[in-house]
């Protein structure tokens, strides 16, 4: 095969085939080279493509274009590994290519045109992220730095929070109940909430005990009511008044008086009453009559004022019925009689 080109380039190449292999050519006296062996054609032709090949693909190379980021919490900027992402031609959405973050939380899309596109990104516990991101001459490939994906969050309805005080709470030595978790009926006395209580029982003649040991106390407010009678003072009292009950072992009035616990303490109660009782006035009445003419009728009233409590008894019957003896009154402020039939 003879090149049909210019007598100078023809040296040239006839000069450099020389060098690579003196017997492949020889030039005539115009300038023109004549291949001796076939296989000179070959190797020129095989030179050729793969020059046209390697020019091929750098145009190829230099028309890619790419999208990179990171993802990132959008918080703490901690990287989100295992994402998944989709990438979508906004104008064709059905043409869309996927891909899933490394263990940085990096991805890359490569060989893209020049187009725009929608970035989307699922992962699990964060909200689902979209971007658009377009590619274009001033722009061939985007850097989009980090991603930044917030957490999912759940809007709740509103949520109403009861709280329920315990029906008994032990604080340091002193058991306290609160009345409001035991039911009883409106009139009840103060007797009847107790007998509910765990830890507290009465008698069919009114001794109370409590934590074993039989009450000989009962204060209102810290202050003593009907003396040393804790039966009296608990039958005379409405159960509607009290908040709480506290139980503990109370000093002797010299222990009090001198601050040493000469160990005769001794089991007591004090009930705590509902706010705004400390002033005010309460009380009950009762009547029943019965076949040959028995009757039996009664009440109490109390009236607190600061320091002061003043109560007034009264019980009236002719079924040899006595609901206090005389010592039952003794600490009682003011009293009213009554008298058995």
């Amino acid at each position: 095969m003879t090149l049909t080109r210019k007598p100078q380039f023809r040296q040239v190449l006839c000069s450099l085939l020389f060098l690579l292999e003196p017997l492949l050519c020889h030039c005539d006296s115009e300038g023109y080279s004549h291949f001796k062996r076939p296989i000179v054609q070959y190797f020129i032709m095989k030179q050729i493509r793969l020059s046209l090949l390697f020019i091929l693909l750098s145009a190829v190379t230099v028309h890619a274009q790419s999208i990179k980021g990171k993802l990132v919490d959008l918080v703490d900027n901690k990287p989100l590994a295992g994402a998944t992402l989709q990438l979508k031609l906004v104008r064709d959405t059905t043409q869309s290519r996927s891909s899933v973050t490394d263990s940085k939380g990096q991805f890359e899309f490569n060989g893209l045109s020049r187009d725009s596109f929608l970035l989307q990104v699922s992962f699990i516990g964060y909200e689902n992220y979209k971007q658009y991101v377009s590619l274009n001459d001033s722009i061939p490939n985007a850097d989009l730095g980090n991603v930044l994906v917030p957490k999912k969050t759940t809007e709740i309805g509103g949520v109403t929070v009861v709280s329920r005080t315990p029906p008994v709470q032990q604080k340091g030595d002193t058991a306290q109940y609160n009345a409001s978790q035991f039911k009883v009926n409106p009139d009840a006395t103060t007797e009847d909430l107790i007998k509910k209580m765990p830890g507290i029982t009465v008698d069919k003649n009114g001794t109370v005990t409590a934590q074993g040991e039989q009450v000989k106390k009962v204060t209102i407010d810290g202050r003593e009511f009907f003396g040393d009678d804790a039966t009296a003072a608990l039958r005379n009292l409405p159960s509607e008044i009290v908040d709480k009950i506290q139980v503990f072992d109370r000093l002797s009035d010299q222990a009090q008086f001198t601050g040493f616990d000469d160990g005769n303490s001794v089991k007591a109660i004090n009930i705590v009453t509902k706010a705004g009782i400390k002033n005010g006035q309460f009380g009950r009445i009762y009547a029943g009559y019965g076949t040959d003419d028995r009757y039996s009728a009664g009440g109490n009233t109390s009236f607190f004022k600061g320091d002061r409590r003043i109560s007034l008894v009264g019980n009236f019957n002719n079924i040899h019925q006595q609901n206090f003896a005389s010592q039952d009154l003794l600490g009682v402020t003011s009293t009213g009689g009554g008298r058995g039939g």
